[in-house]
């Protein structure tokens, strides 16, 4: 057990930053101040800002007076190539700061703690790699290691970054977290909602045809994309006569996603292709987590680091087209069956995954 934080000083990009980890600590942030005053001390909002030494030296002039109070706690939200504030941790935590890391792109720490602005680009990439895999995995460890406590999002996660770094210490799986909206009558929702960001066209298209086939009064929305996908979206609607009720959303503020999310009665979270390839193969979708708190049934491939959720959440897995396609139709026509798996989600959001109940976890562990 360590000593309980008297302070904590949040270190990250918070909205209206595009970055998803910006997303996250907006709400993460509501947890911690439940478990101390929390002070958030902000980065600037495009994340490749973070690729600078220059601003590491930065944070750790402004952090070394503060975190020298054995209360005070530095909380650090660590994305790949967030170097400045990955620097900064690892410099103050040699010289005793206590320091909690939030780590989001397991099993990478830093993404590479070389690639800054002066090597990330042609001509330098090799020299960086090359520091990234000899002292900057070194730096890297010893972080881990020195840091009080460490976080990610999903138990795989946990279990592949200690393996990936081969520590011996404690890797904690904290839920995400999650705010309770109040809620329209799911029973009278018609919305389909498939959230942003969809990369491409050809995971939502066979929806189309499944929508012609259900009631009218149902409709599709889509969140955020790509110009090339949203023309080839708005073609496909109007050569299938539905263009009166399929909604392209564009890139809304964290009003309106949540405004979509507590209209829609399904979500959809499914690629053609799959989720778990390549990077983010431990990510927990925030998508799915505030469907789940809308009480939205929920239609899903995506086996990454939510997936030891589903069963107690409600959600279905359907893994091809045709499956999509069956279990749309039937969660449309089986009302029981649909707010059965909503009320799974909105339960185990409830218990698991709100401010209070993620505070009470930090705080055990504290």
């Amino acid at each position: 057990m360590t000593p309980a934080p008297a302070r904590l000083l949040h270190l990250t990009r918070m909205p209206p930053s595009p970055s998803g980890v910006a997303a996250y600590a907006a709400v993460f942030r509501t947890a911690l101040a439940e478990v101390a005053p929390t002070e958030t001390v902000a980065l600037p909002p495009d994340a490749t800002a973070s690729q600078s030494f220059p601003l590491a030296g930065r944070l750790i002039r402004r952090l070394r007076g503060p975190v020298a109070d054995p209360g005070t706690v530095l909380v650090v939200e660590q994305a790949g190539r967030g170097l400045a504030e990955f620097w900064a941790a690892w410099w103050l935590t040699r010289r005793g700061a206590r320091v909690w890391l939030m780590v989001h792109d397991v099993p990478a720490l830093s993404g590479g703690a070389f690639f800054g602005r002066l090597l990330d680009r042609r001509g330098g990439r090799r020299l960086a790699a090359l520091l990234s895999g000899t002292l900057g995995r070194r730096a890297e460890r010893g972080l881990l290691t020195r840091a009080e406590r460490v976080f990610c999002l999903s138990p795989s996660g946990a279990r592949a970054l200690a393996s990936a770094h081969g520590l011996t210490r404690a890797v904690e799986p904290v839920p995400h977290v999650a705010i309770l909206p109040p809620l329209d009558p799911p029973a009278a929702r018609r919305v389909i909602l498939v959230p942003g960001y969809v990369a491409s066209a050809d995971d939502v298209v066979p929806l189309l045809p499944a929508l012609a086939t259900l009631p009218a009064d149902w409709r599709l929305q889509v969140g955020a994309c790509p110009d090339d996908a949203r023309d080839a979206l708005v073609r496909a609607a109007v050569d299938q006569g539905l263009a009166d009720r399929v909604d392209l959303l564009g890139f809304t503020d964290e009003a309106g996603v949540r405004a979509a999310f507590a209209r829609a009665a399904i979500v959809v979270r499914w690629r053609r292709s799959g989720w778990s390839h390549g990077a983010g193969r431990y990510a927990v979708s925030g998508p799915l987590i505030a469907a789940f708190a809308h009480a939205c049934a929920v239609l899903t491939n995506d086996d990454r680091g939510a997936a030891h959720l589903f069963e107690r959440s409600g959600a279905q897995v359907v893994e091809g087209a045709d499956a999509l396609i069956a279990a749309l139709a039937t969660l449309v026509r089986d009302q029981d069956e649909r707010l059965r798996r909503a009320a799974a989600g909105r339960i185990l959001v409830e218990s698991e995954h709100t401010p209070v109940a993620v505070a009470a976890l930090l705080r055990g562990g504290a």
